[in-house]
């Protein structure tokens, strides 16, 4: 989980390290500081209190690789979308004990292996 701000920064650097693919969806939460006060922007309830936002968007960013590369590819996306500030996000690695290419039913590092593209009409010809 990144700050979206850094989405593009964070791609590009693990492109660079040579990561081929990544599911990337939105997502909200918040940690420790159980939401974001916006009264410095003057914003208040009803009530006269600040308005707090309670839950602060994310980019969830899934990537699948090879034990050997693990610890470059965290060191990249820390050093990437760390800003110093509260909110930066947490990164999770966890064992994937299986991978499965549904169209060929490849498995394990098969499956994470990136082909060469193919055409609509390549793939329609099969």
């Amino acid at each position: 989980m990144i700050q979206p701000s850094k989405l593009d920064a964070v791609k590009e650097a693990l492109v660079k390290l040579g990561i081929q693919g990544m599911t990337v969806t939105g997502a909200k939460g918040f940690g420790r500081q159980k939401g974001r006060p916006l009264a410095f922007l003057g914003l208040l309830d009803l009530e006269g209190k600040p308005f707090t936002i309670d839950f602060i968007p994310k980019v969830r960013i899934e990537i699948v690789v090879n034990d050997d590369i693990t610890d470059q590819v965290v060191d990249t996306i820390v050093s990437t979308a760390k800003t110093g500030t509260i909110g930066d996000g947490k990164l999770f690695v966890i064992p994937v004990s299986r991978a499965v290419r549904i169209r060929t039913s490849e498995e394990n590092e098969a499956a994470l292996t990136i082909e060469e593209p193919a055409t609509i009409s390549d793939s329609r010809k099969k």
